[in-house]
């Protein structure tokens, strides 16, 4: 195995790479597919209870109420003729000839639109009152052809995002495109020759200071044709176009005049790059007070996953002032790609346009916060989504939590802030381990929504109980929505819309002091286990992780340290040759910022007569039982 550049290995000092608490959630809502879904897009309406999820020939509305929903279903069935069409290809995947929905998006404040694949011949539909589907005059069902709204294989890579009515769809086919597809705005797309092979992940709105300065963001992969043996197969790249375009007047009549695009990458320009994979993207803004940070998974050949973050101002500084690659005169001072109305006085010229039309492509790079990820997570596991939510600590200072889905259908909540990044949890919300297509937050509710192809839930946002009745049990969580309410002397959610909670206690930052006045001095006693064993038999003593953070000793008669092994559970001290077994009062204790937790204690007695008739091993299993139970 080659040896990690030493950016990775600087990257991997620099973070948590383990989560620190490992949670199974339970008494929460989750609806299950039988047969499983090849295909679950989620789409919620910020603030409502309501979530929308696509699936084979159905649209699902699930209505939730704490920790219980309602399903309502919406039949939209594959055409017959379409079906038919396609069963009739020359090696057709016969799963696909059905109807997937993959596009669902809300045009206005009484119009949904749900595209779906329609066995290769894209239809869409429309919403009304959340359930109901739109009718004409003899009551049939209102439907378009989604030929440039979506895909027509739930294979085929595709994003889709609904601004002010108007429908922007990006697809991946033969001669892929990003389209303005559906609305009242004029429609236009990309020239052919603009995208090579792109395999869209995701899109944004980037909204401006002035509205005619919008900018809507797409997330992409693109083959690297011309790669040589040491280059990478593969560049991520993002694409910008103004939400203000109505296409040229002369030149770029039905295209897009203010399409630029640009290289993404996660690492530095002097180190080689491994995560050119862009596998997910989400932009979290700050509405019209800035443009926000850009966070992303990217994938290496060798399936590890890295975390990156870009500010949203310095890649439109990038968009602003590069150079066009493979233009070499200077470029005019209205520069190609600007956001400007279509009869606006300063609208591109016939020149501008020509010039764009030719070199889209940005010459400078776009690298991430510091030039390294934020980190790559080291594990067994690799990143296959993520959502971002702005949190107000109890302090009122912003704090930015990731949400990332695992291929094991695993979530890791991420602390991201002042230069730290820390795993707070790996919650574990499926009772089925796959991949999570699906994650969607809404910030208004206090709600993440999730999904697999066999499952979707609602997991709270701010799941304070989680972190137990001490003060340093909820400062140690290291938890922006929890803080520890003196008052209540409870850990409890920290209000994001008053500052009511400013008394609550916190301790997010690395080296921040005692909050909890003298904690570190208490200990969490247990009753003690009092356990008498065949000084002959083979045993050991467990102690459970409470928190993967922190650092586990064994004490015996409170001055002897035992080695203990770690498997992942539990801090185990085992019996042997090299440690031999001994009677006395054997303490697990946890040590983590300061903080000191007695985990377990046991009391330990020799008896060789207490157990006069078991054979030896029978022994063993009874006690190692024993001790399990005790510990539970």
């Amino acid at each position: 195995m080659r040896a990690l550049p030493w950016l990775l290995l600087a990257v991997l000092c620099s973070a948590q790479q383990t989560p620190r608490l490992k949670l199974t959630l339970q008494d929460i809502p989750v609806l299950s597919f039988e047969n499983g879904e090849k295909s679950t897009v989620l789409f919620y309406d910020a603030g409502s209870e309501q979530l929308y999820v696509g699936g084979r020939g159905v649209l699902r509305v699930l209505t939730f109420k704490e920790a219980e929903f309602n399903q309502t279903q919406v039949p939209l069935q594959v055409d017959e003729k379409a079906e038919k069409t396609c069963r009739s290809k020359p090696g057709a995947v016969q799963a696909e000839c059905d109807n997937y929905i993959q596009v669902i998006q809300r045009l206005n404040g009484s119009s949904l639109i749900a595209c779906g694949t329609n066995a290769g011949s894209p239809k869409c539909w429309f919403l009304s009152n959340t359930t109901k589907l739109q009718q004409d005059q003899r009551g049939q069902a209102v439907t378009i052809s989604g030929e440039n709204l979506a895909p027509g294989s739930p294979s085929q890579p595709a994003a889709a995002i609904a601004v002010e009515g108007n429908l922007y769809s990006a697809l991946s086919r033969d001669k892929s495109t990003i389209q303005r597809s559906y609305g009242p705005r004029k429609l236009l797309r990309t020239e052919d020759k603009w995208l090579t092979d792109a395999e869209f992940v995701s899109a944004a709105w980037v909204p401006e200071k002035e509205t005619n300065l919008d900018e809507i963001y797409f997330f992409y992969n693109e083959v690297n044709k011309t790669a040589g043996l040491d280059e990478e197969p593969i560049k991520a790249r993002l694409g910008r176009v103004c939400k203000v375009d109505e296409g040229g007047k002369s030149i770029l009549v039905d295209f897009w005049t203010t399409f630029l695009q640009a290289r993404l990458v996660c690492g530095g320009p002097a180190h080689p790059q491994r995560f050119n994979q862009l596998r997910d993207a989400v932009v979290l803004g700050e509405g019209r007070k800035g443009r926000g940070m850009l966070y992303g998974i990217f994938a290496s050949p060798w399936g590890t996953t890295a975390v990156c973050a870009y500010s949203m101002d310095k890649v439109a500084h990038a968009f602003r002032t590069s150079r066009l690659k493979g233009y070499g005169s200077g470029l005019p001072a209205h520069r190609p790609g600007t956001c400007v109305p279509y009869n606006s006085p300063s609208a591109p010229s016939r020149a501008v346009l020509a010039i764009i039309k030719d070199y889209p492509e940005l010459e400078a790079v776009i690298y991430p916060e510091g030039q390294r990820p934020l980190y790559v997570l080291q594990t067994n596991d690799t990143y296959t989504r993520v959502v971002a939510d702005r949190v107000w600590d109890a302090s009122n200072a912003s704090r930015t939590v990731l949400y990332l889905g695992t291929d094991k259908g695993k979530i890791h909540k991420v602390l991201q802030s002042r230069g730290q990044t820390v795993i707070i949890a790996e919650l574990s919300p499926f009772r089925r381990d796959a991949p999570v297509s699906g994650l969607a937050l809404d910030a208004s509710t206090g709600h993440l929504y999730a999904a697999t192809e066999f499952e979707v839930t609602r997991l709270p946002l701010a799941d304070c109980g989680q972190y137990r009745e001490t003060c340093w049990k909820c400062v140690l969580a290291k938890d922006p929505y929890c803080g520890w309410d003196p008052d209540s002397k409870k850990c409890s959610a920290v209000s994001q819309e008053a500052n009511d909670t400013a008394s609550f206690l916190q301790s997010l930052d690395p080296g921040a002091e005692d909050v909890c006045e003298g904690a570190a001095e208490q200990v969490a006693q247990q009753a003690l286990k009092k356990v008498s064993v065949d000084p002959t038999s083979y045993i050991y003593l467990p102690c459970p992780l409470r928190s993967h953070h922190a650092i586990y000793t064994w004490v015996k008669d409170g001055t002897k340290q035992y080695p203990c092994a770690m498997d992942g559970h539990s801090c185990t001290l085992r019996f042997g040759e090299n440690t031999p077994m001994d009677r006395g009062l054997f303490k697990c204790t946890a040590t983590e910022d300061g903080y000191r937790e007695e985990i377990t204690a046991y009391e330990l007695t020799l008896n060789v007569a207490c157990l006069p008739r078991l054979s030896l091993t029978v022994a063993t299993g009874v006690l190692l039982l024993a001790i399990t139970i005790l510990l539970l």
